[in-house]
């Protein structure tokens, strides 16, 4: 719950299957696909997203240690309501970004659909 002109914080956790990675929001190298959650604009306007701090790992596959996301995680959005939001309930959605790895193959990237229920007071 949000009142206009106030901000809150959503919590998006993150589950990998045992084996695998994502890289990072900030994964190094152009050539790899970062974790990336993006929102779509209403009702609520995005004041920020802030990923958890990776873990450094080294893999057969890469010359230099890759910043990375294993197990589970969290990504926190802070949004906030703008004074003309309508009230009541509402959906906000957006969409996940990754590629999952292991340590001999990557899966082709993914985006997955993702939505939050909000109620503006």
């Amino acid at each position: 719950m949000v009142r206009p002109g106030n901000v809150a914080t959503a919590v998006s956790r993150v589950v990998l299957r045992s084996g695998y990675h994502v890289n990072s929001d900030r994964p190094g190298d152009e050539y790899l696909v970062p974790l990336r959650l993006t929102w779509n604009a209403a009702p609520l306007e995005v004041a920020g997203v802030k990923y958890p701090e990776p873990e450094i790992r080294r893999y057969p596959f890469a010359e230099k240690p890759l910043p990375v996301f294993t197990g589970s995680f969290e990504i926190r959005t802070r949004f906030r309501a703008p004074d003309s939001a309508p009230r009541g309930p509402g959906t906000i959605t957006g969409k996940l970004r990754y590629q999952a790895c292991t340590e001999k193959l990557c899966l082709p990237p993914k985006t997955v659909s993702i939505s939050l229920p909000v109620e503006i007071e």
